[in-house]
């Protein structure tokens, strides 16, 4: 079966994985605004999806996986700008430079476009109310995404964790803890898992297999945060599980269903914090 020509537009940490993940048996273009060093098996574009005139040469591609994330760095923007120009401007000022309609779209959006806040599970069939600025901007970048003129899958990520992605981490070794109450549900998923979703789909669409326009990327194991946090206090011998909670929680509380990502056949490399964590523990204390 011939290789997929695969434009992956915002080659960060998510964007990096899965340019690794494919490179062995697809052609991969590695577009970022920054220089890149990559290996042979992986071919960088430089340009600024906010500037069309960067765009002039892309390849001819049979697949785009779009995600970006806004900068943290750029602090001349509001997170209202940084959000509209991530995930909707740019996205427009892609497509429209492509030379060809691609077979698939893939989108990455985050489960931010939920509303949910009182522990409620929530799937692809359910209602989708955000309340913050992020949400409602990222649920309009998703309807954008799908009723353009390619085939498209929006893949709605958790949060996202990695050996460099540690600030929950790092507040249980600061003795930050979250309390048991109100109970607060957090959904997770590990950067590697991240990658091998959407190498799974584009897989899907390489043998012609149907997948859905949407689907929800979270681990097996929705959990309240205290438990997490308890956890990982107990792992590093942190003096933070003696002590009382000090950090409210603030954000929404739902449950991730994935379903219907693993129907189609996923399987987690992580299927839930206590694997991630413990394998980011003894990746971090390899490295020193």
């Amino acid at each position: 079966m011939d290789k997929l020509r695969i434009l992956i537009a915002g080659c960060g940490d998510v964007g990096s994985a899965l340019a690794h993940c494919l490179k062995d048996t697809h052609d991969i273009f590695a577009l970022r605004r920054s220089e890149q060093d990559y290996t042979n098996s992986i071919r960088p574009i430089k340009a600024d999806l906010l500037n069309p005139n960067s765009l002039a040469v892309l390849p001819d591609v049979d697949i785009v996986v779009y995600c970006l994330a806004p900068s943290s760095q750029d602090k001349t923007k509001s997170v209202e700008q940084k959000y509209q120009e991530t995930y909707i401007d740019g996205f427009k000022n892609l497509m429209s430079a492509l030379p060809n309609t691609p077979k698939r779209v893939f989108f990455t959006s985050s489960t931010s476009v939920y509303g949910q806040n009182n522990h409620q599970w929530v799937n692809e069939e359910s209602v989708t109310e955000p309340a913050s600025i992020k949400g409602q901007l990222m649920l309009k970048a998703e309807q954008q995404v799908l009723n353009g003129d390619a085939p498209a899958t929006v893949v709605r990520f958790s949060g996202i964790y990695a050996a460099n992605r540690i600030h929950l981490l790092n507040q249980v070794k600061q003795g930050i803890l979250h309390p048991a109450e109100p109970v607060s549900y957090s959904n997770r998923i590990h950067r590697d898992d991240c990658a091998l979703v959407l190498a799974h789909l584009i897989n899907l669409v390489h043998h012609n297999k149907p997948i859905d326009t949407l689907y929800l990327a979270s681990d097996d194991l929705p959990i309240p945060i205290a438990q997490v946090c308890e956890f990982l206090a107990a792992q590093i011998n942190s003096n933070a599980a003696n002590t009382a909670p000090t950090k409210p929680r603030a954000t929404a509380s739902k449950r991730c269903d994935n379903s219907r990502l693993k129907a189609s056949g996923f399987s987690f490399q992580y299927p839930d914090f206590r694997a991630g964590y413990t394998a980011i523990l003894q990746q971090l204390a390899t490295n020193g």
